[in-house]
């Protein structure tokens, strides 16, 4: 088990490198000069030559690389704001509660309804209820999120004069006012992740019960609840697992879509307005900040596998 923990420690630092020089690299790439939209916009610098210079921009590339990299892995500093001048990691500290609190409330969402659709479309196979369940799963499959975030945000305003609430209030300062603003972006974007996830409970548990040990269970005279939660349900759970690992990079990365929509100030909104702007520091290390996170996530969804299943060992 150790040795499987240090050569998936070992591989994620290639991993975060690749990422690092990517990002670094199609930033440089995307049409536009940051320093000529600070000038324009009566940025602190006289001269369009003295804010490169101050910026650092006038360096060769890879110095430019090579210095912000060794700061982060050397001192932990991921730079400064060219906008704001203020730290990038202090921002991101600041606004990652209420993506975190975002991405929790949509994994939630996804997870219960596509676990309890799954469930009941496998034990009920065929029937009426799993034609239901399939074709709820391909609808959640088929609808972008960001599209019926514009239309849950555009029609209520237009036929109901109703619209989300944007002014965000924390979780500590009023829970049920902040689970108004956070309940709606949530259930937008957890309904359209919750499509894998029923197709995959469904196969999962339609596999499992068809195994001889439940068999022996159903001859045992066990109730059918007992068979599909006691003892099914806990081996079909894997590939699940094993499925939110891989969206976990979706939750985290829709959430710069779903915070710009519902104006959530949390790190995706702070990431898309940097991009907006060019800011390459801000887009850089929250880009690497995110890429560890989900390295992070994945490996320790692939530890779970152990415990949700004991004949699986890693050596």
């Amino acid at each position: 088990m150790k040795q499987y923990v240090v050569r998936r420690v070992a591989l994620a630092v290639p991993t975060l490198f690749v990422v690092s020089v990517l990002v670094f690299a199609l930033m440089r790439m995307m049409p536009g000069d940051v320093a000529t939209r600070m000038v324009e916009g009566h940025a602190y610098a006289p001269t369009l030559a003295a804010l490169r210079h101050d910026l650092g921009l006038d360096r060769p590339v890879h110095v430019q690389y090579l210095e912000w990299i060794g700061n982060v892995v050397l001192r932990g500093d991921f730079g400064r704001s060219y906008w704001t001048r203020q730290p990038i990691l202090d921002e991101f500290v600041r606004r990652f509660p209420v993506t975190l609190e975002l991405a929790l409330l949509t994994v939630l969402v996804s997870v219960v309804i596509g676990i309890a659709v799954g469930i009941v479309a496998a034990v009920r196979q065929d029937t009426a209820l799993d034609y239901v369940g399939r074709v709820l799963s391909i609808l959640a499959l088929s609808v972008p999120f960001f599209g019926l975030a514009v239309v849950v945000v555009v029609v209520p305003s237009i036929y109901f004069k109703w619209t989300p609430v944007y002014t965000y209030v924390a979780f500590s300062v009023d829970p049920l006012q902040n689970l108004k603003i956070m309940l709606v972006p949530a259930l937008v974007f957890g309904v359209t992740r919750a499509g894998p996830i029923m197709r995959i409970m469904r196969s999962a548990l339609l596999d499992v019960l068809r195994q001889e040990y439940i068999r022996t269970a159903w001859s045992k005279g066990l109730s059918e609840r007992t068979i599909v939660l006691r003892h099914a349900l806990k081996n079909a759970m894997i590939p699940v697992i094993s499925l939110i690992g891989l969206q976990m990079p979706l939750y985290i990365g829709g959430s710069v879509i779903i915070e710009s929509i519902f104006r959530l100030p949390g790190v995706g909104l702070f990431f898309f307005e940097a991009l907006n702007k060019l800011d390459y520091p801000v887009v850089q290390s929250v880009n690497l900040i995110i890429a560890a996170m989900v390295v992070g996530l994945n490996l320790a969804i692939d530890l779970s596998y152990a415990f949700l299943d004991p004949r699986i060992r890693y050596r």
